[in-house]
């Protein structure tokens, strides 16, 4: 029996939900740790307090769970369990924000019929719902951004079937189509890398990169995009390999210089260059563009952030390329930077880590963003 109650009370601590019991009088008896982090309430300022004293939870309704014909007193009187999906737990105690809760109330039967007690599990469904809402934030704008080239792409596509075109015009027009379908291909794969990162369905096979043979290739792949801007590529000679992947580092170079395209006037330079540091190579990617405000630079790198700067949303955008480029950086075990002056440019700086000359193939593994 000491056994068995040692191992209920191990596990009562180390629930992962928060724990409160309280007796036929809805008087507080016991809580764990979680408990006590959730509402603000240390154990010994707690026990023996009414529930009422110390949880504040109310249903979207505003239905308090500790009212009389809240879920606590119908459980105890009724001896059934409850279950509420969604809450909101107020932490009069901290003055912190309310949080989203789901909780149940199970009574407790020692001895005859009617309840001695009941059991209240709170869970704290702030990440589930973040995970929906960033869910429901994808959708929203991949169905805006896909919005756009499509109505195009109908206008196009009508153009060259309702009128009798020289070829000159059909080519300008096919041109045209051509550039909406590579807008939407970008789109589609920004939308199925951040659900592969968010999921952590992306593995890292790290092996010797050659860095010239990668940039040279985003330089090619970049240029009908430039649209009246030049591209610089710059590269010593004796540049050393990285420890990565080729396929990510292509990526996160690609998002980078298409960034540089979309915030700078035609007639602007960007430049894409990469030198060797003593532990790592240092990837260059800077512009003549718009621009970043100061008070923008801190949130740069979140899913779905846009400036609210009018030159910024004068350019169709999703707000996840760079989100993707820091979440590719980081599983490649660098660092990405930005500095810049609103009006003047922007230098983005990523770092890799060099492979060492003798350094073999590491193994492949499962990494999700962070």
């Amino acid at each position: 029996m000491a056994r068995e109650r040692t191992l209920s009370e191990q596990a009562f601590e180390q629930f992962p939900q928060a724990l409160i019991l309280v007796d036929r009088e809805a008087t507080v008896i016991a809580l764990n740790p979680v408990a006590e982090r959730l509402t603000g309430w240390a154990r010994g300022e707690a026990l023996g307090r009414p529930a009422a004293d110390i949880l504040e939870v109310r249903t979207e309704t505003g239905v308090n769970l500790c009212a009389p014909n809240g879920a606590l007193r119908r459980a105890l009187r009724l001896g059934t369990k409850i279950n509420t999906h969604f809450a909101y737990l107020f932490r009069l105690r901290t003055s912190d924000d309310p949080v989203r809760v789901a909780y149940s109330v199970s009574p407790l039967h020692i001895k005859g019929r009617a309840p001695d007690g009941a059991v209240i599990v709170i869970h704290d469904v702030t990440p589930e719902l973040e995970t929906i809402e960033a869910r429901d934030a994808l959708m929203l704008a991949a169905s805006h951004e896909l919005k756009t080239p499509l109505t195009t792409l109908k206008g196009l596509s009508e153009l060259l079937l309702d009128f009798d075109l020289s070829e000159a015009q059909r080519r300008e027009l096919l041109q045209d189509l051509h550039g909406q379908a590579d807008r939407m291909e970008r789109l589609i794969g920004d939308i199925l890398a951040v659900s592969r990162i968010d999921s952590g369905r992306v593995s890292v096979d790290l092996s010797r990169v050659d860095v010239a043979s990668v940039v040279q290739h985003v330089c090619d792949e970049v240029h009908p995009m430039l649209k009246g801007r030049t591209l610089k590529c710059r590269l010593p000679e004796d540049l050393p390999a990285v420890m990565g992947e080729a396929r990510k580092l292509h990526q996160i170079l690609v998002n980078l210089v298409n960034n540089a395209i979309k915030y700078s006037e035609p007639g602007t330079q960007i430049t894409l260059s990469a030198r060797g540091d003593p532990s790592a190579v240092r990837f260059e990617v800077s512009d003549q563009g718009v621009g970043i405000r100061k008070e923008h630079m801190p949130r740069l790198f979140e899913k779905f952030y846009r400036a609210d700067d009018p030159a910024v949303r004068r350019t169709s955008g999703t707000g996840l390329g760079l989100y993707i480029v820091r979440s590719l950086v980081t599983m490649l075990g660098g660092q990405v930077h930005v500095r810049s002056r609103h009006g003047k440019g922007t230098v983005f700086t990523v770092t890799v880590p060099r492979a060492e000359t003798t350094a073999r193939t590491r193994p492949r593994l499962a990494v999700g963003a962070h």
